[in-house]
C-alpha cells in the first residue's frame, strides 16, 4: 500500500509535483522581471490555497520558491576579475586566453569559446571568463591553443523575438568579440583528457569524408557526431521543411537509436548484458562525440530510460524524467527556457511516455513496423510543436507524415556506416559493402527528404507564437492525455524503452549569427 500525504497524495505523485512547481518558479523567473515574477507565485498560492488546500498549497509555493531563487541568483554580478566587468569600456583591449573546446566551423568563419586569462587596458589585469569569438575560417585553430586577441568587447545582441544575451547565457558566456587581430601565443598550451577525446573525432571525421562523397559524407557525420558544417544549405532547408532536423543534431534520439541497436543484437543475451552494454555503449558514443553539454543532458536522459527498462514495473518513468531535468536545471537553471535542444528533449520524452498507455490496445492490432514508428511520430509532433514555433516560428505540416516514412531509414544509415568505418580502421577487404549498403539507403532517404519537402504548403511559417499559447497548450494536451490514460497503469512506468526519445532541432545558427 503506498504511503499517502496530505489526504490522498502518494510519495510519487508529491514528488511530481514538487518537482513541476520547481521548473514553473524557474520559468517565470526566467521571463518576468523579478517582483512580477514574486507576485505571480504568490497569486498561484493564493489560488491554490482556496482550491485544493495548505498542504497542496505549500508544497507548491515551497517549490516555486526554490525554483525561482535558483534562477534569481544564476544572473551574473561582474565584479573586476571577471571580463564581463570590461565589455562596455569602449575602446579596443588586448586579451589573452585558451582555447577550451573544440571551434565550429560554419561557412566562412570558425566560432571559438576563449577561458580569458588577462586583459591589458592601461595595465594588465588577469581575470576570468568565457568569450564567443568570431574569427576567419583560416586560419584553423584548436583545442588547447593560447591565443591573443586585439579588438571591442561586447555584449551579444538582442533581437525582438529572440535574446541571443540570453542564449549563451545558459552556457556562462556573457561577452563576444568580433573579427578581433589573433596572434597564437602557443600551439597544444592546454593539456587535458579533452585533447585525446577531440583527436579522436576529428579522426573519425577525415575517415568518414573519405568512405562518402558528399553529401552523404554531410549526413553521417551529422547523424555519428552532430556535424552539420559540410551539409549543403539546400539539404538543410529540406530537412527543415521536412521537419526531420532532428535527425541532424546529436540528441536523446541517436540515444534512442544506439539503444534499440544494442538491444537488437544482444536480444538474446541476459537482461544484466543488455543493461551493462547499452550504458558502455551510451558513454563511448557520449566521448566520441565530445561530450557537449547537449550531448551529456541526453545521454543522462538515454541511461536513466535504459534503468527504467531494466527495473521493469518497479520503475516510475515519468518521475524519473522529472528528476533528472531537475538535476540539470538545478546545475544549469537557463537550459530551461534557453536551451531549445533540452526543451525538445525533454518535452517528447515525457509525450511519448504519456502516449503510449493510451495508445497500448491500439498498437497491439497494428503491424510491428507501423505500432514502433506511429507513437514516436504522435509523440514528437503533438509535444514539439509548440517549442519550434515558439523558438523558431515555424511548423512543417509534412512533418509527421515524413518522420513515419524516413525515421526507419535512420537505424540503418547508421548501423552500415559504423560498420564502414570500423572495417576501414581495421583495414578490412569488405568494407565496400558496408559503404555501398549505407550508401544506397542514403540516396533514397535524401531523395524521399527532397520530395516531402518540395509538396506545397509543406512547410508554414507563424510568427511572434507567444509563450502563454504554448503554456495552455500543453495543459489542454496532458489534460486529455490523462482523461484517456488507463487509471491502473500508472504513466510511463512500462513504457522505458521507448521513452528515451528526446528530440532536437537545430539551434538558432541564423538568428546567433
Amino acid at each position: 500500500m503506498p504511503e499517502r500525504y496530505g489526504g490522498s497524495m502518494t510519495r510519487s505523485k508529491l514528488m511530481k509535483l514538487f518537482l513541476c512547481c520547481f521548473f514553473a518558479g524557474v520559468m517565470v523567473g526566467s521571463v518576468l522581471v523579478w517582483w512580477m515574477a514574486f507576485v505571480a507565485i504568490m497569486a498561484a498560492f493564493v489560488v491554490l490555497m482556496v482550491r485544493r488546500g495548505p498542504f497542496f498549497a505549500m508544497i507548491c509555493l515551497i517549490a516555486m520558491l526554490i525554483g525561482f531563487f535558483r534562477i534569481i541568483v544564476s544572473f551574473p554580478s561582474f565584479g573586476s576579475g571577471d571580463l564581463g566587468f570590461y565589455r562596455d569600456i569602449g575602446g579596443a583591449i588586448r586579451l589573452q586566453g585558451v582555447v577550451t573546446a573544440q571551434p565550429e566551423i560554419r561557412n566562412d568563419a570558425q566560432y571559438i569559446i576563449l577561458e580569458a586569462r588577462s586583459i591589458s587596458f592601461r595595465d594588465d589585469i588577469e581575470v576570468s571568463g568565457k568569450v564567443l569569438l568570431k574569427l576567419d575560417r583560416f586560419p584553423e585553430y584548436d583545442y588547447g591553443d593560447v591565443l591573443e586577441l586585439y579588438g571591442l568587447l561586447g555584449k551579444p545582441a538582442e533581437f525582438d523575438s529572440f535574446s541571443y544575451a540570453d542564449y549563451l547565457a545558459k552556457d556562462g558566456i556573457f561577452v563576444v568579440m568580433y573579427g578581433p587581430r589573433v596572434k597564437l601565443l602557443e600551439k597544444d598550451g592546454f593539456v587535458s583528457g579533452w585533447r585525446l577525446l577531440y583527436a579522436i573525432k576529428s579522426f573519425v571525421s577525415r575517415r568518414i569524408q573519405t568512405l562518402f562523397t558528399e553529401p552523404g559524407s554531410g549526413i553521417v557525420l551529422g547523424l555519428l557526431l552532430g556535424l552539420r558544417s559540410s551539409i549543403p544549405q539546400e539539404i538543410l532547408d529540406n530537412f527543415q521543411r521536412s521537419g526531420l532536423t532532428h535527425i541532424l543534431a546529436i540528441s536523446g534520439y541517436n540515444i534512442t537509436l544506439l539503444i534499440t541497436i544494442v538491444g537488437a543484437f544482444l536480444k538474446s543475451g541476459s537482461r544484466r548484458l543488455r543493461f551493462a552494454a547499452t550504458w558502455m555503449a551510451i558513454a563511448f558514443f557520449a566521448l566520441l562525440t565530445g561530450l557537449s553539454a547537449s550531448v551529456v543532458r541526453a545521454s543522462i536522459m538515454g541511461a536513466l530510460a535504459v534503468f527504467t527498462l531494466f527495473q521493469g514495473r518497479k520503475a516510475d518513468g515519468i518521475l524519473i524524467l522529472l528528476l533528472s531535468g531537475f538535476f540539470m536545471v538545478l546545475v544549469s537553471p537557463r537550459i530551461l527556457v534557453w536551451d531549445v535542444s533540452f526543451q525538445l528533449s525533454f518535452v517528447s520524452t515525457l509525450g511519448l511516455m504519456m502516449i503510449m498507455p493510451v495508445w497500448e490496445k491500439h498498437l497491439q492490432k497494428m503491424p510491428p513496423l507501423l505500432a514502433e514508428g506511429l507513437p514516436v511520430t504522435l509523440a514528437a509532433t503533438i509535444f514539439t510543436t509548440p517549442v519550434a514555433l515558439y523558438h523558431f516560428g515555424t511548423f512543417s505540416v509534412i512533418s509527421p507524415l515524413a518522420n513515419l516514412i524516413f525515421l526507419p531509414f535512420i537505424p540503418l544509415i547508421m548501423f552500415f556506416s559504423f560498420l564502414a568505418l570500423a572495417s576501414s580502421i581495421l583495414l578490412l577487404p569488405i568494407t565496400f559493402l558496408w559503404v555501398g549498403a549505407a550508401w544506397v539507403l542514403l540516396s533514397v532517404f535524401l531523395w524521399g527528404v527532397q520530395i516531402t519537402a518540395s509538396i506545397p504548403l509543406a512547410y508554414l511559417k507563424i510568427s511572434d507564437f507567444p509563450w502563454w499559447a504554448a503554456a495552455v497548450y500543453y495543459f489542454v494536451v496532458m489534460k486529455i492525455i490523462l482523461s484517456r490514460t488507463p487509471r491502473s497503469e500508472p504513466s510511463g512506468s512500462n513504457y522505458p524503452a521507448r521513452a528515451s526519445l528526446p528530440l532536437s532541432t537545430e539551434k538558432c545558427e541564423k538568428r546567433m549569427k
